[in-house]
């Protein structure tokens, strides 16, 4: 299959080369090649004598990927989209691991085929088909997935947009199954999900959201309720809203403040965030404009950041400036308490993260981030904090 993969996209590269022309007209490339070094904290608990071991910089290490996406424009209204990253490798033998560092050569290259889809459009009408990403809710992050199937969108004054994603398994397959209407400003949505194991789940969403603007405030938000059967003796439960108000500064400083609330869940319910396979990985509490944010610095989605079903009433406050044409700065800090601290033995977390962007050359970008976390508990002994680095070279093209 490998073999295979790298054959397809070398055939595609030397046909866009052989036949520039056709290639010109009927092909569009594009993509990115990125490098990226971290230096991740993590303690270690001892659960025999209840502490928490220093954190370390035991995790130091580099990746990189090459991603290529391209659409064939096969007639008017006909399209043809595929996306794949190819290398995609940490280096070093043990990379990521800590064993090695980042001192040694990439020892594999991984490729692998994400998105790979056809369109149909004709009129207001859309339809497609295949592997693709699709997700509904604020930022595409309450309901998102990766995964095989079809999606349907009809445009108007009220539009309308539906799909339907199949996620195979070995006994059983699974599915998402979602329908929204709304116009650019506000959305509606209803969203079930089955589960790819026989484990008897069924969980529905229904969540509202919208958009508007006070001057030089904007404001956005998203209003969340799940509900349905998580398994056969747990019910699925879940109430959460979303809150985001930003206002330019001047003319390139912008503010911003986030507030999270979630409902924490009661005995024989589990508490759920969001559905799909979260292929997105909507990450709000570090979000500083860079592209490190999402993966290895990531910490997830807020409503329940406890793991413990507890819940969550949380803020966040953020600063932006573009420095210059070249570069860019962002500042956030996040703090969050349970909704029902009984459940939990977390008090509060703090999360302050800061990044910044340096344009080096055309469409080429030198990034930073680094965040600090730090939870207190109610009893035992709190964790120690961490402090997580993320560089990066960025290339589009």
């Amino acid at each position: 299959m490998k073999r295979f993969s790298v054959m397809l996209l070398a055939l595609v590269v030397i046909a866009a080369m052989a036949v520039p022309a056709m290639a010109a007209d009927n092909l569009s490339l594009s993509g990115q090649m990125r490098v990226r070094a971290w230096a991740l904290q993590a303690p270690a608990y001892n659960s025999t004598t209840n502490t928490w071991s220093p954190a370390a910089y035991d995790n130091t290490f580099l990746d990189q990927r090459l991603r290529i996406g391209g659409k064939f424009a096969v007639a008017e209204g006909v399209s043809i989209t595929f996306r794949t990253d190819v290398t995609e490798a940490t280096w070093g033998a043990n990379g990521g691991a800590g064993k090695y560092g980042a001192g040694r050569l990439p020892a594999s290259n991984g490729n692998q085929w994400d998105r790979a889809h056809l369109d149909l459009t004709s009129g207001d009408f859309h339809l497609r088909a295949g592997q693709q990403f699709a997700g509904f809710g604020i930022e595409g992050g309450t309901v998102n997935s990766q995964s095989n199937g079809f999606r349907v969108d009809m445009k108007g004054a009220v539009s309308f947009s539906g799909f339907f994603l199949l996620e195979p398994g070995k006994v059983d397959d699974g599915y998402l199954t979602a329908f929204q209407v709304g116009n650019k400003d506000y959305k509606v949505f209803a969203v079930n999900q089955r589960a790819v194991a026989d484990v008897d789940e069924s969980v529905t969403l229904v969540g509202a959201n919208g958009k508007t603007s006070f001057g030089a405030i904007n404001v956005k938000g998203e209003l969340d309720f799940f509900t349905g059967d998580a398994n056969a003796t747990t019910d699925a439960t879940g109430t959460q809203l979303f809150v985001d108000g930003s206002m330019a500064v001047g003319d390139a400083a912008t503010v911003g403040g986030q507030l999270f609330y979630a409902a924490a869940a009661g005995t024989g319910e589990s508490q759920y965030v969001g559905l799909g396979n979260d292929f997105g990985g909507w990450d709000p509490l570090v979000d500083v404009g860079t592209s490190l944010s999402n993966e290895k610095l990531k910490v997830g989605r807020p409503f329940d950041f406890t793991g413990d079903g507890a819940g969550v009433i949380g803020l966040r406050l953020s600063y932006n400036v573009k420095s210059s044409d070249a570069v860019n700065y962002a500042a956030s800090l996040a703090y969050l308490t349970p909704e029902d601290d009984t459940v939990t033995t977390t008090d509060n977390t703090m999360l302050v993260a800061v990044g910044t962007t340096y344009k080096v050359m055309a469409n080429t970008s030198l990034q930073a981030q680094v965040q600090y976390l730090s939870t207190s508990l109610d009893s035992g002994t709190d964790p120690e904090a961490t402090l997580d680095f993320g560089f990066g070279l960025f290339v589009n093209f």
